[in-house]
């Protein structure tokens, strides 16, 4: 696909027979489609750029090829906010100031236009800025984007994220067709994150074989630029956390950056729940305009003052620096225990509607002191969620006991929950034993694989959760408790009432909060959330990073069917880290299953005209390779995660291509 209107030099007497035969390609295009292609020459053979772009700009109801250029302004008090929060234009401006200079005499004007394709301002020849502006519109505040404009080289360049010239007639709009533009966009140099655009246009009397040339030298300069700023800022940010650890010796000091990743930490106890904490933190941050801030925080049962303060760079957010105090609120009675709640409502993720649902119940039911009953398949997370529940209670001080059911031989299962004294049978501790409920007085005991207890021992249980009082074994004492039970299990328990197999009346007893946590392939739009969760946890752990999870290799998670659920992921993002290649994670990283997987279904998808053109284009250059997909994105100028990322959005694999 070339970018260049012309393979080879063009001398200046061809120009004007160049505009006539492109011009009459666009009219025979817009108002006579029959005739396109007819009597191609190599000199006016259309570019697909050019009807690619012809055939997006055509979808737009309200542009049509008789407009005057861009059909759409902002408001100068808009025009001045956007100015104002834009870093790189701020940045750019000595690059800018001189290459206007350097174009003041040269019958070329320079456009910087954000990432949106809004004009911010303009630089070099004045006559022709004013005569470009009166002509098309091309003034401070107007849009170029394809949307607002049709094909143009600001817009197109856009959508490419490559420098693009548009010569006379390829323009989409008829006033464009006396310019030449040449535009190149400005590209974030850690992200690629598409920054803003800078044009250089020129009637096309005046067209320079040069001006491609130096639309990309002036973008390499503000991208250097950029490339250096943002390691001052990163500077800047380690210094402020040196200070703040300098200052604050007996606090947790976190250092974040403005994803809520973890730079820097002075600790290592609780890194899970801080973790998270930052990650939620940061992600509300957007609804909040303050620049420092307090709250109250729970880690790992105990109370924190939590004190927040923004970093900036040039008004822009880039970073997080946090204090984390122990408060002393905890009486001795309830510190004399190590069984906290490992996990908060804050450390479980996700942004399904099946798991906000889930969360909001749980948040209701850790507001209550009622008995819970969780449900769900194996590995979906039924320890976490419980945890969770106890931590955000007002039982959240005392300890949270957990009991595998089925782990234990039916025959010891009464002496753990209850406890025993000493004689009590062969084989006892001689100095007797304190049961789970006891442990959990004034908590919580969570009962794992309930459906497989016993049913001696759910008539036991019964009892003790109606009477909130037991008996050791081998003991007549009854001991009071205050003990609050939530139980979990991947059985369905009504149909085991049936078949004989479990109590109804301690099933109604346990159920009067029932949770059931959804399977991970019902909640698929969660596993890119989640599999960069344990890969930034995976990286705190072992100290040693980033990894980073290709748009293929998570083009295989997101279709697999995850029988294992939350805790397969886990497993495969801890493999897939050993196993990733200078920490790129590539769908070779993965659990070699993960290749012979049926794909689920994908769900058909709402293409509009633009992406329907787009998918046309990507469908007729994987045809022209035999689908092969690395020769059909070089053709496109893509990557191949780009290709694929394309597709996926749009409701299609390669597969489905064939």
């Amino acid at each position: 696909m070339s970018l260049d209107p012309f393979s080879e030099l063009v001398k200046k007497n061809d120009i004007d027979l160049l505009k006539k035969k492109y011009h009459e390609k666009w009219k025979n295009f817009f108002f006579n489609p029959l005739q396109i292609g007819k009597q191609p020459t190599e000199l006016t053979e259309i570019r697909d750029v050019i009807l690619q772009s012809w055939n997006r700009s055509k979808q737009y109801k309200d542009l049509n090829p008789m407009i005057q250029g861009s059909v759409k302004n902002i408001s100068d008090e808009e025009l001045k906010e956007i100015r104002g929060k834009s870093e790189v234009f701020h940045l750019a401006q000595p690059v800018l100031k001189q290459a206007g200079q350097e174009l003041s005499n040269d019958k070329h004007v320079l456009l910087f236009c954000d990432s949106d394709g809004i004009i911010l301002d303009h630089y070099g020849d004045h006559p022709v800025a004013r005569h470009i502006g009166n002509s098309v519109n091309a003034n401070n505040g107007a849009l170029w984007s394809e949307r607002w404009a049709g094909t143009n080289a600001i817009g197109t360049s856009i959508i490419l994220k490559q420098p693009v010239q548009i010569f006379s007639s390829e323009h989409f709009s008829h006033s464009c067709h006396e310019w030449v533009c040449s535009s190149a966009p400005i590209l974030d140099p850690l992200t690629s994150e598409l920054l803003g655009i800078i044009n250089l246009s020129t009637t096309s009397d005046s067209y320079h074989t040069l001006s491609m040339m130096k639309t990309v030298g002036i973008v390499n300069q503000i991208e250097r630029i950029l490339f250096h700023n943002y390691y001052q800022a990163r500077e800047m940010m380690q210094n402020i956390y040196i200070e703040a650890i300098s200052k604050w010796k007996n606090q947790i000091v976190i250092l974040c950056n403005s994803n809520g990743e973890i730079l820097r930490i002075n600790s290592d106890s609780q890194i899970d729940e801080i973790t998270s904490l930052m990650s939620l933190i940061v992600e509300n941050n957007e609804f909040t305009t303050k620049k420092e801030w307090e709250n109250e925080v729970t880690l790992h049962g105990s109370q924190y003052q939590a004190r927040y303060k923004k970093i900036l760079w040039y008004d822009k957010f880039i970073g997080l620096i946090a204090t984390l105090e122990k408060k002393n609120r905890i009486s001795h009675s309830t510190a004399n225990h190590n069984h906290y709640a490992k996990y908060s409502l804050q450390s479980l993720f996700g942004k399904s509607e099946a798991f906000k649902s889930t969360i909001q119940l749980a948040r209701v039911a850790a507001s209550s002191d009622s008995n819970v009953l969780i449900t769900g398949d194996s590995g979906t997370g039924k320890e976490l969620v419980a945890s969770a529940i106890h931590q955000a209670s007002n039982r959240s001080d005392y300890p949270f006991i957990a009991l595998n059911c089925a782990a234990i031989p039916k025959d010891l299962l009464p002496s753990e929950l209850f406890g025993y004294v000493a004689g009590a049978f062969t084989g006892a501790n001689p100095k007797g034993s304190i049961g789970k409920f006891e442990l959990a007085n004034k908590g919580t005991l969570f009962l794992d694989e309930l459906g497989d207890m016993p049913l001696d021992s759910q008539v036991q249980l019964l009892r003790v959760i109606q009477e909130q009082e037991i008996i050791r074994i081998g003991d007549r004492t009854r001991i009071p408790i205050d003990v609050r039970v939530i139980a979990a299990t991947n059985k369905n328990l009504p149909e085991d009432i049936v078949a004989g197999k479990f109590r109804k009346d301690l099933y109604y007893r346990l159920n009067v909060f029932h949770i059931e946590l959804p399977a991970l392939r019902h909640r698929s739009e969660d596993v890119p959330l989640l599999a960069e969760n344990f890969v930034q946890k995976l990286t705190i752990k072992k100290q040693h990073g980033p990894y980073h999870i290709t748009d293929e290799a998570m083009g295989l998670l997101r279709s697999y069917s995850w029988p294992g659920n939350i805790r397969e992921l886990e497993n495969a993002m801890e493999y897939a880290v050993n196993f990733s290649v200078n920490g790129i994670i590539t769908p070779e990283s993965l659990p070699k299953h993960f290749h012979n997987q049926k794909t689920l279904p994908i769900n058909t998808v709402k293409i509009n005209p633009v992406n329907q053109a787009e998918l046309e284009w990507i469908k007729q250059a994987l045809k022209r390779s035999k689908m092969n997909v690395t020769d059909a994105a070089k053709e496109l100028n893509m990557s191949r995660s780009t290709l694929y990322r394309k597709l996926k959005k749009m409701g299609y694999d390669i597969k489905s291509l064939n």
